[in-house]
């Protein structure tokens, strides 16, 4: 019956995002507990007109399952990683003032109060909606309404069981997934339960190239997490960690390898960052070849207005059709590439109306 209800509600209210919403930064800050859980706050900052936001939320980063001690241990991103469940804390929303700078320290410097989730038989706008699909994924829609103003919606959530115990360190390796709201920034935080300087400690993160990443180090030197800032984030981000066993003391209900891992750890990850790093060299290589290709079209473009040949402007066409579907599929997205294609209008006008 609760599953027929959930999904009335989501018949009656929209889960999306209204196409005129605009999502200014996404803050994700999250802190690992001596439990063994993920302790995350996300403050997601919106302009525009919408009733809400609806957050798809994981406690599955690998795979569709959750990890059996029958299983086989894959340290390559298996499903030993994912967690059990997620619960929510809390969830608010507010409006922003346009000065405000977003600290991760403030992210309730504003609430006045604290949703409580919806009820079919009083509506009202200040509620929230979660439904765990028991499949790693749960979805929760917040229902505020924007009306035009910049608006922050709040929410702090549990992903349980997502440390992994192995026999030399612990380790997480956990992926937020579904960020693609095209946020014009997104940060990102992790804290471990204590600073430390042990050489156990080590982390690795996985996301856009773009992305700037700052280790938290106290002025004693002793390290705190991480810090990433990035531009834009098309779909996740994935972090890992590996720490000593005492940043994790209470860990009866966590997955357990029984192997030495780290050593293998690094391995995995020395190879991840000479292939990342294979990558954007191609990459790089790629981006000069398209702007060469989009200035040879410029520069070709005098040749095809004197040639009356009509398969040779045919083919100008599809040279430059080439071009702004190379720019589109390798995600460049120079806008100014896209012009190109009016360089064959262009020909077709001054030859028609000016040229006699």
């Amino acid at each position: 019956m609760k599953k027929i209800f959930v999904l009335i509600i989501m018949i009656m209210f929209p889960i999306v995002v209204n196409a005129n919403v605009k999502v200014l930064t996404h803050c994700i800050d999250a802190e690992i507990e001596i439990g063994g859980a993920l302790n995350v706050k996300e403050l997601i900052i919106v302009e525009g007109d919408a009733d809400g936001l609806t957050r798809k939320l994981n406690y599955y980063s690998f795979g569709d399952k959750q990890w059996q001690k029958n299983d086989n241990i894959d340290l390559n991103d298996g499903i030993i990683y994912n967690g059990s469940n997620i619960t929510i804390n809390s969830v608010s929303a507010y409006e922003v003032p346009d000065d405000e700078k977003i600290e991760f320290s403030s992210f309730t410097k504003y609430v006045k109060e604290y949703f409580t989730e919806f009820n079919i038989k009083k509506p009202t706008d200040k509620t929230y909606i979660f439904n765990d699909k028991e499949d790693g994924t749960a979805t929760l829609k917040i229902n505020y309404p924007i009306n035009n103003k910049k608006t922050a919606i709040y929410f702090n959530y549990i992903v349980s069981n997502v440390v992994v115990k192995h026999n030399d360190v612990k380790e997480i390796n956990y992926t937020f997934r579904n960020l693609n709201y095209d946020a014009t920034e997104t940060l990102f935080r992790v804290l471990i339960p204590y600073q430390t300087q042990d050489e156990l400690y080590h982390f690795w993160v996985h996301g856009n190239t773009s992305g700037v990443l700052k280790e938290l180090v106290s002025d004693d030197g002793d390290k705190a997490g991480i810090f990433v800032s990035f531009p834009k984030v098309e779909d996740s981000i994935n972090f890992r960690m590996t720490l000593p066993q005492s940043q994790v003391g209470v860990d009866i209900y966590l997955n357990r390898s029984n192997i030495d891992a780290l050593d293998k750890i690094i391995e995995i990850e020395d190879a991840r960052l000479v292939q990342t790093n294979k990558s954007i060299s191609i990459i790089n290589v790629m981006n000069y070849v398209l702007l060469s290709l989009g200035i040879i079209y410029i520069l070709i473009s005098y040749f095809i207005f004197k040639n009356e040949n009509v398969i040779i402007f045919y083919t100008y066409i599809g040279f430059g059709l080439f071009i702004c579907i190379f720019n589109y599929l390798f995600r460049f997205n120079y806008w100014y590439l896209y012009l190109v294609i009016i360089m064959p209008v262009l020909i077709r006008i001054i030859k028609k109306f000016f040229v006699k």
